[in-house]
């Protein structure tokens, strides 16, 4: 079961994600110029979809490796030397994501507090800024079994 989890836990939840949105839009279109009635909620829910995908795509992207990254200095580098400095970046990503995690934390409990709501659907908004508490926490993950892999690959020899 963990295996999966850590294999297909964010294309899964995306899949899901891209699939509702799809169909909310879909619906929408017909409701609109068909039916000419448009309803007030699907905007709204296929956005909070939009920012909920968003923030999972950072965990999917760095398991993939597939971030937006200048490689020119890993080309020019040994294999041994490309691990430690993929290790070093790693850390660094760590770093940044548990400050970024901190103040995602601190504006999530804030709109508990609160109690604000969105405007059409009256969906708890921390709900919603919820999704960077687990983009950054699943990154900080992903980041660390990136470092974990290469450190592997280091006392392997490679």
């Amino acid at each position: 079961m963990l295996k999966w989890v850590n294999d297909h836990l964010e294309e899964t939840i995306m899949a899901v994600l891209l699939f509702l949105i799809t169909a909310i839009i879909s619906y929408s279109v017909i409701m609109r110029y068909i039916f000419n009635d448009s309803p007030s909620w699907a905007e709204e829910i296929t956005r909070f979809f939009f920012i909920w995908s968003a923030f999972i795509s950072i965990g999917l992207c760095i398991k993939r490796q597939s971030s937006i990254r200048i490689d020119i200095l890993l080309t020019v580098l040994s294999e041994k030397a490309c691990r430690v400095l993929l290790i070093l970046v790693n850390i660094f990503i760590i770093a940044v994501f548990a400050y970024w995690l901190k103040g995602a934390v601190s504006v999530t409990k804030t709109l508990i507090n609160n109690g604000q709501t969105s405007p059409a659907l009256l969906v708890p908004m921390w709900i919603i800024y919820g999704s960077s508490v687990v983009g950054f926490a699943l990154g900080i993950v992903r980041c660390a079994q990136q470092v974990f892999i290469n450190a592997a690959e280091l006392r392997n020899g490679r």
